[in-house]
């Protein structure tokens, strides 16, 4: 079975094929744990553990990121460092595991994982086997938690940067389809739903006797509710009637997306909310994410521009847009994107750069399903043009002083 428009299908499923197939010699075995009868009767492949499809899907994973990437080999040149951004502490294990089985990482490589935090105390000490491996020569790669634990010279010696996707449905359904050979899989659950829930709970329906219960297995875990949101919502925010409005067509429209019944495309994702300082801006971009139910990342030019250099700059910038890829669905914040300034009232290289940087990452995100943007300025004339375009910003919401009606909700509200 193969299905070669899936990035790494062929290297999972060879991974589990080298995993399971037994001793030639003849072997005693239980009828219920045979996946696929081989040809010669004295070799008879035993069922999969849950753990090696889980690493078998982390495979499936990292190959669809390098395949987004344009399909380049994960081994950098000697010296030099690739970086793979995975969040959890079971995705940086599996893919520790599972990368030299890749052909396209090479087998003269360094590949160091980041420590669990209970595990790894000092931070430093992971970075210095890294420049330890770079001084060597080697070709290295790095298994991060986040892009902000590189330090800066090992920025500089970054030649690719992966980031891990999350698992999704159709992962899911291939590899149930591999365990069950011509069974009718249809997996009852959304991509949303997949990526938010941690691998481990798929087991179950790895090692069921047949599709059928491994398919109420996955309906019981699309039954379990969503966890509450501990920020705030839009039921928060008082005064506000047409920005509210807006964004409570945006959470429909991604409770919609999530459900399947309509395309990212078909979703108003990016917004600009401008107005006075102190009118609910930051909160209003925090409350949509808390009504959503989906992540948020904040950054802002005053957050980057501590880092100092240019490059140091545009690399905090372009980490803030890592954590949105990774942890989509999302809401990307960027406040005071009126510091950025417009190119045409500066001659400063410096601010040209950076306000080009941010362009280039801008439409990146927008290129990425699941990402809803959103900026807030107290001046919009100040904003570059071509950052808050159409198809960069597609909706300008004023944010004003509430009026009395406003007063008196938030009161009501304070008061209950």
């Amino acid at each position: 079975m193969t299905d070669a428009r899936l990035p790494g299908f062929d290297q999972a499923i060879e991974y589990l094929v080298k995993r399971t197939r037994p001793d030639p010699r003849p072997t005693v075995f239980d009828e219920d744990d045979i996946v696929d009868a081989s040809d010669d009767p004295g070799i008879v492949p035993r069922k999969p553990y849950p753990d090696e499809v889980l690493d078998a899907l982390a495979i499936l994973r990292l190959c669809r990121a390098v395949e987004d990437m344009g399909g380049q080999p994960l081994s950098p040149a000697r010296g030099l460092l690739t970086t793979i951004v995975a969040r959890t502490w079971e995705d940086r294990k599996r893919l520790a595991k599972v990368i030299p089985e890749l052909s396209s990482a090479q087998s003269a490589v360094t590949i160091l994982s980041e420590e669990p935090p209970d595990r790894n105390r000092n931070v430093s000490d992971f970075i210095k086997k890294i420049e330890g491996m770079v001084e060597l020569g080697r070709r290295t790669i790095a298994i991060l938690s986040t892009p902000e634990v590189l330090s800066a010279p090992l920025a500089l010696l970054e030649t690719a940067r992966v980031i891990l996707p999350p698992l999704n449905a159709r992962m899911l359904t291939l590899m149930l389809k591999y365990l069950h050979p011509g069974a009718d899989i249809q997996v009852p659950l959304t991509d949303v739903q997949v990526s938010g829930l941690p691998p481990l709970v798929f087991g179950p329906a790895f090692v069921a006797s047949d599709a059928e219960e491994a398919i109420t297995h996955l309906r019981r875990l699309g039954m379990r509710p969503v966890a509450a949101t501990t920020g705030p919502t839009l039921e928060d925010v008082h005064g506000q009637h047409e920005a509210v409005g807006a964004l409570r067509q945006v959470v429909k429209d991604i409770e919609a997306w999530r459900a399947g019944k309509i395309r990212w495309a078909e979703v108003t994702k990016s917004f600009l909310l401008y107005g006075p300082p102190g009118t609910g801006k930051t909160l209003l971009a925090h409350a949509l994410a808390g009504s959503a139910g989906i992540n948020f990342v904040k950054t802002s030019y005053s957050d980057c521009q501590r880092f100092g250099h240019q490059g140091d700059m545009l690399r905090e910038l372009s980490a803030a847009a890592d954590r949105a890829i990774a942890g989509t669905p999302a809401a990307f914040f960027v406040d005071e994107i009126d510091s950025f300034y417009d190119r045409g009232m500066s001659h400063n290289g410096y601010v040209i750069g950076v306000v080009n940087g941010l362009l280039t990452l801008l439409d990146r995100l927008s290129a990425t399903e699941g990402v809803v943007l959103i900026a807030a300025t107290n001046d919009p004339r100040r904003v570059d043009p071509a950052v808050v375009r159409s198809g960069r910003f597609d909706r300008h919401i004023r944010v004003s002083a509430p009026d009395r009606a406003g007063i008196r909700s938030m009161l009501v509200a304070a008061l209950r």
